[in-house]
C-alpha cells in the first residue's frame, strides 16, 4: 500500500510540477518575452521595433522602439497597440529619418495612428497623428502650402524621368512622392524641412536607406545640388 501510494504522490508532484513549467512559460511569453519584429537601417543609425509579450485574447499588446548607433543603443521609447488583438508586427509601422531624428508611426484599429520620435541626441516626443488633412496644414508644415509642395515634387520627379507618382503623408507629417518601388527597391522624395522649397532624394533596399541627391526648386525651375550629404 505504502509502495502504491509513493507511486501516486510522485505522479501528483510530476503533474504538479509540469503544470508549474507551463504556467511560468505561459507568464514569460505573455509578460516578458522579447521579440524583433521590424528593423530599418539609415546609415549609421537603426531603428527597431519589438514585441514585449504578447496579447492576451483581445487586449493591447505591448511594444518598444529601439534606436541605434553603430549596433549600441542611444534610444528607446516604449509603446502600447491596441489593434483588437493584434500582436506587434511589422504592417503597423511606418518609418521616416530626418537629419536629427527618426519618426515611427504606429497604426491600430482600435487606437489613433500615433508617431513617436527617437533624436539622435537621446530626447524623445510623442504625438497623436489626427488624418492628412490636419497633418499638411498645421504645426510640422508650418507656412508651407500642401498643394505646393505637391506640385514641387511632381517638378523634382519629372526632372529624375519618373512617371509613376505616389503621394503619401511622412511619420513627422510632411508630404512626400515615392518614385519608384519594384523588387525591393524603393526610391522617394522627402520635402526637406529646415530648407525651403528643397527635396531629398533616397533609396530605401533591404531595410537600409542611402541618400541619392537634393534638389531644390529656385525660379521655377528644378537645381540639382550635386551632394549626398545634409547640409
Amino acid at each position: 500500500m505504502k509502495k502504491v501510494l509513493k507511486v501516486i504522490l510522485g505522479i501528483v508532484l510530476s503533474v504538479v510540477l509540469v503544470l508549474g513549467l507551463l504556467y511560468g512559460l505561459f507568464i514569460y511569453m505573455i509578460e516578458y518575452h522579447v521579440e524583433t519584429v521590424a528593423k530599418e537601417s539609415y546609415y549609421e543609425y537603426e531603428v527597431v521595433m519589438q514585441s514585449v509579450g504578447a496579447p492576451l485574447f483581445f487586449s493591447s499588446a505591448d511594444g518598444r522602439l529601439l534606436l541605434k548607433k553603430n549596433d549600441t543603443i542611444i534610444n528607446k521609447m516604449d509603446f502600447t497597440l491596441s489593434d483588437d488583438g493584434g500582436s506587434i508586427r511589422e504592417e503597423v509601422w511606418s518609418v521616416s529619418w530626418y537629419k536629427d531624428h527618426v519618426g515611427v508611426v504606429i497604426q491600430g484599429t482600435e487606437q489613433d495612428d500615433t508617431l513617436y520620435n527617437l533624436y539622435y541626441n537621446g530626447k524623445t516626443n510623442s504625438s497623436i497623428v489626427n488624418g492628412q488633412d490636419e497633418i499638411t496644414t498645421k504645426g510640422d508644415m508650418a507656412n508651407n502650402n500642401a498643394d505646393e509642395i505637391r506640385k514641387e515634387l511632381k517638378m523634382v520627379a519629372d526632372y529624375l524621368n519618373y512617371d509613376d507618382i505616389d503621394y503619401g503623408i511622412s511619420a513627422k507629417g510632411w508630404m512626400y512622392a515615392t518614385v519608384y518601388n519594384k523588387d525591393g527597391v524603393t526610391r522617394h522624395l522627402n520635402y526637406y524641412e529646415t530648407h525651403e522649397h528643397e527635396y531629398v532624394y533616397q533609396e530605401t533596399k533591404n531595410g537600409y536607406t542611402t541618400i541619392l541627391g537634393f534638389y531644390k526648386i529656385e525660379n521655377g525651375q528644378v537645381i540639382d545640388e550635386h551632394t549626398t550629404s545634409w547640409h
